[in-house]
């Protein structure tokens, strides 16, 4: 193979030779550049944050409209079981005294704006231990007749009765900052007075405070509690129930209705008054009916990305129940 061989003046003119020139970027053209990637990268960024935020609201609107039917479903079909209801809380149940049916209740929370009151019958379980326990005794040999808190009488009327009143009150309470435990702006609490816990059925114990609403003494409309501080259960039912707008009026269909609150629009119940009267525990008259209304709010505190403004006010809903309770009832003559 042959050999190059250079000329030596050729191979001093190329040690000698510049450099060819090469193009780069200058700090003008850098500084362009890095201001559109900015602006290009914020506004991806922004569509990023704006989708999170449309995702995270539409799905606390979703959760909060299903937590608000099911409410009202579960209130409905509750006061669906009243054999009584009062036209409010607040309702005078000793006329003498001036003593109101929530002036008894000791134990209901103060902070609880109380909503709607009633009376249900609570079937017994024939699945509960406690209730098979009751029903193998024998009441005259089980109970004594001297005891006027569990003699043969009342474990007779239970047996046949099958069950028990119970005093339920439904309230609003606004959603303090405790800890972040409460998500929305006010819940609905349920409150429930029986007449027996399932550990002292068995004994016809009654519950701290409780008095039978049927009989010579006491009635649904006049009921008196019994001895003590009442001891009842309070549970939460929803907590992004929205707050009462000032200045709010209750909308009830027509002027025979009671509103309880009478300064609420975000949950409310609309009763119709004067359909019975109660005459020696016995209570005439037609069957009551019931308006309920309830609005929800998605807004929170802990939503993440998600804001609301008056947005996240739900529609108010709205049902209607027909008290259909016929115990202890007669008709007007």
């Amino acid at each position: 193979m042959a050999k190059t061989s250079y000329n030596p003046r050729t191979l001093a003119w190329l040690l000698r030779a510049k450099p060819s020139r090469r193009g780069g970027f200058t700090l003008t053209e850098l500084l362009i550049a890095v201001a559109v990637s900015s602006i290009i990268i914020a506004t991806l960024l922004y569509l990023v944050v704006e989708l999170l935020q449309i995702n995270r609201r539409e799905g606390l609107l979703t959760q909060t409209q299903q937590d608000m039917g099911r409410a009202i479903d579960y209130i409905t079909r509750d006061a669906g079981e009243a054999v009584y209801i009062y036209p409010s809380p607040d309702a005078v149940v000793d006329v003498d005294a001036g003593t109101t049916l929530i002036d008894q209740i000791g134990d209901f929370p103060a902070d609880v704006t109380p909503v709607l009151a009633f009376w249900r019958l609570d079937p017994l379980d024939p699945n509960n231990a406690n209730v098979q326990t009751f029903f193998n005794k024998v009441c005259d040999t089980a109970f004594s007749a001297s005891n006027t808190e569990a003699n043969p009488t009342e474990c007779n009327t239970l047996k046949i009765r099958q069950g028990y009143y119970t005093l339920v009150i439904y309230g609003q309470q606004e959603n303090a900052d405790d800890g972040k435990l409460w998500g929305g702006k006010s819940r609905i609490v349920r409150y429930e007075l029986p007449r027996y816990s399932s550990s002292n059925l068995p004994n016809l114990i009654d519950t701290q405070g409780y008095s039978e609403p049927t009989g010579n003494d006491n009635s649904f409309d006049k009921w008196k509690k019994g001895t003590g501080t009442t001891k009842g259960n309070l549970a939460v039912l929803t907590d992004y129930l929205d707050n009462p707008v000032s200045g709010a009026e209750p909308q009830c269909p027509n002027s025979n209705y009671q509103a309880s609150p009478a300064d609420a629009d975000n949950f409310y119940a609309c009763v119709l008054r004067d359909t019975t009267t109660t005459t020696s525990g016995v209570t005439s008259g037609t069957n009551q009916t019931l308006v309920v209304f309830l609005r929800g709010n998605a807004a929170t505190e802990n939503a993440g990305f998600a804001t609301f403004s008056d947005a996240g006010r739900l529609p108010t809903l709205k049902s209607e129940v027909l008290i259909r309770g016929v115990l202890d009832k007669q008709p007007s003559l």
